[in-house]
């Protein structure tokens, strides 16, 4: 089943480099064409600039496009109204790349948590309070921490709070930017096994944005290669690593660090 439709999605911004001047044009999206079906884990990797994480903001609404159509669930998205919107963000959420700068740091916890409860749901406090703890223990976050700020915990810990805070409101799909590039090699293998976990329990739909191919290529269904605005390939995960045909993505293949004894 397709949750998503992208077709011939391009996105443009207008640069102005002085007042008279005529402003220049960069080409961010180029027009490009995929589906996500329920359940998987589609990875979109590539190069900084190549397109990937304004595809990520297209997705979540937080930019307009500047043609093109997102079908979710066989409705156009950038065709909703703010009641259709504030729904729709409720299926689908986004786990940031920085554990450091998406959390607020005037905000405890709980209420970082909670915020997509306060904006989505006419949830009253208490029951705002049940779910929010209930989740915390999903993720690995002990209840006594509700009360502390973002500063008293690790990157990883951090982390695991931003992916609590998109898992609150029950999505169906959640859009992982870069999730474990601020982290360190070891933390990174639990929060990917922790993402994969929660996928498993709670029938989730990943959109999985990276650099690295390392990193997917355990935890990816299809793999979408992206180079300069456009998608230079696309497969299953082992017919990508086993036989890549562009030329772009054999050069990512071969970034990939080796150990030798």
């Amino acid at each position: 089943m397709k949750l998503f439709e992208i077709k011939n999605l391009q996105k443009h911004y207008e640069i102005k480099k002085s007042l008279f001047a005529k402003p220049s044009i960069i080409k961010a999206l180029n027009g490009v064409s995929f589906d996500v079906n329920k359940g998987e884990i589609l990875s979109i990797v590539g190069e900084s600039g190549c397109g990937k994480s304004t595809t990520a903001k297209l997705l979540m609404t937080i930019e307009k496009p500047t043609s093109g159509s997102i079908l979710f669930n066989g409705e156009d998205v950038t065709k909703f109204d703010k009641a259709k919107l504030k729904e729709y963000r409720k299926k689908v959420q986004i786990i940031f790349q920085d554990p450091y700068s998406s959390l607020n740091p005037r905000w405890k916890v709980g209420k970082i948590i909670a915020e997509p409860l306060l904006l989505n749901t006419n949830l009253n406090s208490k029951q705002i309070k049940e779910k929010v703890l209930a989740i915390m223990n999903k993720v690995g976050l002990k209840e006594e921490w509700y009360e502390r700020y973002p500063h008293q915990f690790s990157g990883g810990q951090r982390q695991r709070i931003g992916i609590a805070r998109a898992l609150v409101v029950e999505p169906e799909v959640i859009i992982c930017d870069e999730p474990v590039s601020a982290l360190d090699v070891s933390i990174q293998a639990q929060v990917l096994n922790l993402l994969l976990d929660l996928q498993e329990e709670f029938n989730l739909t990943y959109i999985f944005i990276s650099h690295d191919l390392s990193v997917v290529e355990h935890i990816s269904d299809r793999i979408i290669v992206m180079y300069f605005g456009d998608i230079v390939e696309s497969s299953d995960v082992d017919t990508l690593f086993k036989n890549p045909t562009h030329k772009y993505t054999q050069t990512l293949l071969k970034a990939i660090p080796k150990i030798e004894f």
